[in-house]
């Protein structure tokens, strides 16, 4: 039996967490599975997966008891869900205006900018889980090579479309917003329109494979 806990988070939420921060394919079909789960019940406000967790958001506070050991049953019961991936072929224009950050991402790196893109794009990069803005995808994993931490001051703002990296991650951002990613180029994709059904165009376990344009960086 896989490892998880289960926490209370404020006054009214309730985290499901496995007890590793890099979980497996496997282990985090199983979150899937929890997730699914918990968003057919009537009791949460909202449902936020991320990459080792679920954090459920109560409606009625004063059943945290229950669900803090409901949740515990239902992972136990959890079995893997397969997920209906799809591959996302992404045109991204790297470098100059469409990635500031890509020449200092490339001088600490001791890489050229070229060899940036490159490293960047001949992987597969995988959607572990969506947060933070809806629509935002959290796509691993990044070469060891190319990962930094995030920026120390977080940009005021960062343009709708910024292909960015941090850590062991890559994104793209759905919407404007502020940011501590590093920018390496741009895409033209929509990632989030809450007027088709399903909003989001990635979802968790789809493949995305980024395509440097001509006009770009290299």
């Amino acid at each position: 039996m896989l490892e998880a806990h289960s926490y209370l988070l404020g006054e009214n939420a309730l985290v499901i967490a496995l007890n590793t921060d890099k979980p497996s394919p496997s282990e985090q079909r199983r979150l899937f599975a929890l997730t699914v789960s918990l968003q057919h019940s009537d009791a949460f406000l909202d449902i936020v997966p991320a990459k080792a967790s679920v954090t459920a958001y109560l409606a009625d506070p004063s059943q945290y008891n229950y669900w803090l050991k409901k949740a515990m049953l239902l992972w136990e019961e959890s079995e893997e869900v397969a997920f209906n991936v799809k591959t996302h072929h992404i045109d991204v224009t790297y470098g100059a205006a469409q990635g500031p950050d890509l020449l200092d991402v490339a001088t600490r790196l001791n890489l050229s900018p070229k060899q940036v893109v490159q490293l960047h794009s001949e992987c597969t990069y995988q959607v572990e889980f969506l947060g933070f803005l809806p629509g935002f995808a959290y796509l691993g994993t990044l070469p060891q090579i190319l990962q930094l931490p995030r920026k120390s001051t977080p940009r005021k703002q960062v343009p709708k479309g910024a292909v960015a990296i941090a850590e062991d991650l890559s994104a793209i951002y759905p919407s404007s917003s502020p940011g501590g990613w590093h920018l390496l180029g741009h895409c033209a994709n929509t990632l989030f329109d809450p007027t088709i059904n399903p909003p989001s165009l990635f979802a968790p376990g789809d493949k995305v494979i980024f395509i440097p344009n001509k006009e770009g960086i290299c």
